[in-house]
Parts: structure tokens; C-alpha cells; sequence
């Protein structure tokens, strides 16, 4: 079961962060509200999911597969 996490409406997100959050979220779905839901749930729970975890995560990973043949 997937774990929701609810959003105050008195938080405030980084917008860059956001919105670099957001156009990654639209891979999951057509609807920017949805998506931009999706990223201030990761935002609320880790205010820097997007730059300092998912990002350099994904870079890493890139590097590995190329070395894994």
C-alpha cells in the first residue's frame, strides 16, 4: 500500500524546485495539477528531492549501465 502523504496549504516549496519536480512528475501522468501534487508530496517529505537526491541518482545510475556490458 502506498503511503500518502498529506499537504499543509501553509507549506512553502522552493519553486525552482518545484517546478523542476513538476515537468519530472508529468512522466507519470497528462495532468500538470496531478503532478505538481506528486512533487510537493516528495517536497514535503525531503525538501531537496529532486536536486540533491533523484537527479544525482539518476546521473549515477546512467554512468553504471554504460559499464555493465
Amino acid at each position: 500500500m502506498i503511503k500518502m502523504i498529506k499537504l499543509n496549504s501553509k507549506t512553502k516549496y522552493n519553486k525552482k524546485e518545484l517546478a523542476i519536480g513538476t515537468k519530472i512528475e508529468m512522466e507519470h501522468t497528462t495532468s500538470k495539477k496531478k503532478a505538481e501534487h506528486i512533487a510537493k508530496q516528495h517536497l514535503t517529505e525531503y525538501p531537496h528531492y529532486y536536486t540533491k537526491g533523484l537527479i544525482p541518482m539518476e546521473r549515477k545510475l546512467k554512468k553504471c549501465k554504460g559499464g555493465n556490458k
